[in-house]
Order: structure tokens, then C-alpha cells, then sequence
């Protein structure tokens, strides 16, 4: 599916084959039939290209509905299983490892059902690692970290080890000559340079980002476009920096660099940890890349940056000697605490082989069976994948208007105890906060929310108060019943939506009958954790239903001056588009 599928594999071949050992490489992609591979790779191609928001949705469906998992797994194992079959026959293998999430969960399946006598190694290319990177029938998981190895074995109950990147030995071994290597790109000594990567097929913001480095001032860009030749002559066109296209010389180029800046956690990137140069991770691509800038930024090894501010910053402290630089460096190269390829003779070794492997055919009843639930199942989770897409467009969601100026968009989730007391209700009518309140708090606190409503604060739907039953009566509860029982206790209009949980699309279908708006907070404010750098255009959702009324109050009295603090002004959610 990539280069860090791919170059894993590889690795993994070539250090096996270093030891005497025969290796062959599949690709998954290859095997099912009709060249429905082919397709899904173009597929997810298109997607980082063209609608990358689609992939974000796609991505984070399997922690919405797990349930979908199942028939998921029972569909790839129908179409690939047979291929799977004649490739351990042809080789007769010891051991078979799979550095790709569907093909994991293809063999965790046919271990399961005992299709399969060999032992499986999965390795995890990501530092984040989705539920579709796991199966519990696989017999070893390795990591690239030992944070991902630890949430691998929570998540499968199975064996989990943390081998470290399996990167070409050239990045720790070699030491390319760093004159030479700015000689030959014609850079000067003396000059910070920052090399950034998107991939070998060049996805992502990578113009911004390039501009973003070159305005800073503080490094020269070198851009590796891989095999994107419209990136590649877009750059040279701007004349942003140094622009590459394909290249087989990442060691001489990290040599030259002081700096790497990339947007996926990818092959890059674990490259760079083995040549000892610090990485910035700055606009990831949605998906496996946002979660994975988080993941190995909660490892400590990489400096996610996440708007141009924290870019600069980033780029003024790792580009020069120092503690910060040199702590990053460190933790990068400590992930190579050992070999996979160790570990993966190891597993072949205390689990050998039985002679032959038995065939076996699924019925067909059970076939169709398994197609009709996947169908099923897929279409039902179709409306969460449709509403979450849309709404990662704008289409259905309160926006904050194009002329907000200085506002700042403020709901605060309360409790009965909280709007009772007056020091808070008080400073909800001065600072003109949207109040949020579940179907329950409004039946505890009717009095008080109607005079908030008298005195002009904006009462909004936060919900019935609890999430059974299935989607479409869990959408029913929250948005009419919860709504009615509001304005015929509290006797205010209700405007705003604001589901304390991920919406769907039938969320979306009775918001619109019910004249509803859904609002989604950029940011929700636990009391005595303001963010730091508060923004205009932004909506933010102060969360008091855990903390006692004072916390609350001084949370938002707080939050006020640190509005004001910034030349904010905060603003009710009706005032949202």
C-alpha cells in the first residue's frame, strides 16, 4: 500500500536472508481477484490526494463501529484465503510475517480457524496502532515502540514485543560526509537546513509547509517530492528552496540536514531516528497520520508542531546544538532496542510447522451468509461514515461566521448543583456563555434555566442524558425528546444541538426536522485546563459536570480574562452560522 509496507518487508527479507535463511515477498494487494487490489490502492491514493477527509472518516469508522470488524475480517479472509493457501503451499514456510493491517487480519482469521499451521508475526509499521492492525489468533506482534507494543497487547491479548523501526542498516552504520552532501546540493556550511518529506507519493499539505519554513526564516527547505512531478515543479515554480524528486540518497540528504520535517510518521521518519536527526512532525495527513504525530509525540520522540507558531519554535530549537535536540536524537535511536528478525526466527523455532496444510472450503451458504451481514452491516454504518464526512465539510454543523472579527464561540455543559449556584449563573449572564444542559438537568434546574433564558443567556440541547438503545432512538432521546422536555420545563427556544459524544448521521436527520443546529467544540475545557493559546473563530465548550460549583465559576471566570487577556470576546453558539 506504501513505502513503509514495502520497506519494512524488505528489511525484514534482507536481514533474514543475511542469516542463511530463504524468504519470498507477497503482496496482499496481488491477491484478491478481479484486480480489486489494484483498485484499493488507487482508491486510497485518490483519496490523500483528493479528498482527504474521507480517508480521516474511513480511518476512525472502526472506533466508531467496532462491530463492523467481524464481517470486515470474514470478507478479505473469503477473497484472499485460497491465495494465501497457494503461497504457503509453493513455499512451505516456517514461520509467515505481514507488515500490512488487512493481511494481519486475514491471518489471524485463518489461525483461528485452523486454516492455516503456521505461526504469524505481524510487525506494525505505525507508532499508533488501529484496531485493524490487530488480530487475536496472531501469534507475535513487534512494534516499532514499546508504547505501540503495549497498546497492541491490550487490544489482542496476544504476545507483543518492541523490536524497534526495521530500517536499512546504512541509516545507523553510515556516516555520509556532511560537507560533501551540501557541496553536492550546493548549500553553504553555515546554513540551517530543514529536508521535508511527504512520502513517496508526495501527499499532504506539503507547498504550505514548505512556505511555512521558508517564511520562518530560520532553515533552508529541502523537499523531497518522491513521485509527484506536478509537487515537484509547483515548488520550483514558487522557488522555495531546494526541490528533489525521487531519490535513493535519504542518508546523504538526512547528512546534509539538521532537521527533518514530515506529516506521517512513516519509513522517513524512523529513518531519521536511526541517523540521529530530529523530526518535526507538522500538517500530518489525516488518518494513520495524525495519530501517529500524536503517538510518538506521547513517546517523547518526535516535536509535533501543530500550527506555524509551534513550527518556528521548533525549527529555532532543533536546528542548533543543544539539550532539547540532543534529548530527541537520544529517544529516537533508543527505539532500536533490538531485531525483529530475531524475534521471528525465535517464534518459528518454538512453534514448528506441522507436515501439509489442509485445505479447506467455506460453504457456500456460509459464503453468502458472510457477504449478505458485511453488506448489511456496511450500509447501516454507511450513515455514520455519510454524516461524519459531510460534516468534515461544514455541511450540516453551526460554523463560525467568515466576519467573526474578534469572537470566540463559548458553551458551558453544567450540572443542577452548578446552575444553583448564583455566583455562576451571575457570571453566565455577564459573560454571555451558552448554557448546555441534558434532559435530566433541565427537569433538576427549570427555575434557574428559565430565568437564564429570561435574562437573554442561550439555553442549549445538550442531550437526553445517556447513549442505549440503538443509533437512530439514541438520536430520537437526544435531540426530541431531550429538546421538548427543555422548552416545556424551561419555557426557552432551543437553537443549538451539542451531543456530549461523536454525532451520526441520524443525529443529523432529526437535528434538521427539529430545526436543531449540531455544534462541535474545537476544543473542550476541563476546569483548571485552559488551553494556553486561546483563538478567534473558535468554539470552545467549558465540560463542569465532574468538578464542584467553585471550580466551575473560577474555570470561567478564568477562561474571561484569559479571553480578554488576547482581545477576545466570547460569543453565544446562536451566534454561529
Amino acid at each position: 500500500m506504501g513505502a513503509g509496507h514495502d520497506g519494512a518487508a524488505r528489511e525484514l527479507s534482507r536481514r533474514l536472508d543475511a542469516r542463511g535463511h530463504q524468504t519470498r515477498v507477497v503482496d496482499f494487494l496481488d491477491m484478491p481477484p478481479l484486480g480489486l487490489g489494484v483498485f484499493v490502492r488507487w482508491t486510497y491514493q485518490m483519496q490523500l490526494r483528493l479528498a482527504p477527509w474521507s480517508y480521516e472518516v474511513l480511518y476512525r469508522l472502526w472506533y466508531v463501529l467496532p462491530f463492523l470488524y467481524g464481517p470486515l475480517v470474514a470478507f478479505d479472509t473469503w477473497l484472499t484465503r485460497r491465495a494465501f493457501q497457494r503461497a504457503v503451499r509453493a513455499l512451505d514456510p516456517d514461520v509467515v510475517v505481514t507488515t500490512y493491517s488487512l493481511s494481519a487480519l486475514v491471518l489471524g482469521r485463518m489461525r483461528k480457524k485452523g486454516w492455516l499451521r503456521v505461526p504469524v508475526a505481524t510487525y506494525l509499521t505505525d507508532f499508533a496502532v488501529h484496531p485493524l492492525w490487530v488480530h487475536p489468533s496472531i501469534d507475535l506482534h513487534l512494534a516499532v515502540s514499546p508504547l505501540a507494543a503495549v497498546t497492541a497487547r491490550a487490544r489482542s491479548g496476544s504476545k507483543a514485543l518492541a523490536p524497534g523501526p526495521l530500517v536499512a542498516e546504512k541509516f545507523r552504520t553510515e556516516r555520509p560526509d556532511r560537507r560533501a552532501a551540501r557541496r553536492a546540493l550546493g548549500l553553504p556550511d553555515d546554513v540551517p537546513v530543514a529536508l521535508v518529506v511527504g512520502g513517496s507519493w508526495g501527499v499532504g499539505p506539503v507547498i504550505s509547509t514548505v512556505e511555512a519554513i521558508a517564511a520562518s526564516g530560520r532553515a533552508h527547505p529541502v523537499t523531497v517530492c518522491g513521485r509527484d512531478e506536478q509537487l515537484k515543479g509547483a515548488l520550483e515554480e514558487r522557488a522555495l528552496g531546494t526541490v528533489i524528486g525521487w531519490t535513493s540518497e535519504m542518508p546523504a540528504l538526512m547528512a546534509a540536514a539538521d532537521v527533518l520535517v514530515e506529516n506521517a510518521g512513516g519509513l522517513t521518519a524512523m529513518e531519521a531516528f536511526a541517523a540521529g536527526l530530529p523530526v518535526i512532525t507538522f500538517q500530518p495527513i489525516p488518518g494513520h497520520g495524525r495519530d501517529n504525530a500524536r503517538t510518538m509525540a506521547a513517546a517523547g520522540v518526535n516535536r509535533y508542531a501543530h500550527d506555524i507558531d509551534e513550527l518556528h519554535r521548533a525549527l529555532g530549537e532543533l536546528t542548533v546544538p543543544g539539550p532539547a535536540r540532543e534529548e530527541l536524537v537520544a529517544r529516537g535511536r533508543s527505539l532500536f532496542a533490538g531485531d525483529a528478525a530475531v524475534d521471528v526466527l525465535d517464534l518459528a523455532e518454538a512453534q514448528p510447522m506441522p507436515a501439509g496444510v489442509k485445505p479447506f472450503r467455506l460453504p457456500l451458504r456460509r459464503r453468502i451468509a458472510s457477504v449478505g451481514a458485511a453488506a448489511a452491516l456496511l450500509s447501516y454504518g454507511s450513515l455514520t461514515l455519510g454524516a461524519q464526512a459531510v460534516a468534515a465539510m461544514g455541511v450540516g454543523v453551526a460554523r463560525p461566521p467568515h466576519a467573526a472579527g474578534s469572537r470566540t464561540f463559548v458553551g458551558a455543559r453544567l450540572t443542577a448543583a452548578e446552575l444553583a449556584d448564583p455566583a455562576i449563573t451571575d457570571e453566565l449572564v455577564a459573560s454571555r456563555v451558552t448554557v448546555i444542559v441534558d434532559a435530566p438537568t433541565a427537569l433538576a434546574a427549570a427555575p434557574q434555566l428559565a430565568r437564564l433564558g429570561a435574562a437573554g443567556v442561550e439555553i442549549a440541547n445538550g442531550g437526553w442524558g445517556h447513549g442505549s438503545g440503538l443509533r437512530w432512538e439514541r438520536a430520537h432521546a437526544d435531540v426530541a425528546k431531550a429538546g421538548d422536555v427543555i422548552r416545556h420545563h424551561c419555557g426557552v427556544h432551543i437553537v443549538d444541538f451539542v451531543p456530549g459524544r461523536r454525532f451520526d448521521a441520524f443525529d443529523q436527520m432529526w437535528s434538521r426536522r427539529r430545526r436543531e443546529r449540531l455544534v462541535q467544540p474545537d476544543a473542550v475545557v476541563r476546569p483548571g485546563r485552559i488551553p494556553a493559546r486561546l483563538k478567534a473563530a473558535h468554539v470552545y465548550l467549558v465540560d463542569g459536570r465532574h468538578d464542584d460549583p467553585d471550580q466551575v465559576r473560577r474555570t470561567l471566570l478564568e477562561f474571561e480574562n484569559r479571553l480578554q487577556g488576547r482581545g477576545l470576546v466570547a460569543a453565544p453558539l446562536a451566534e454561529l452560522r
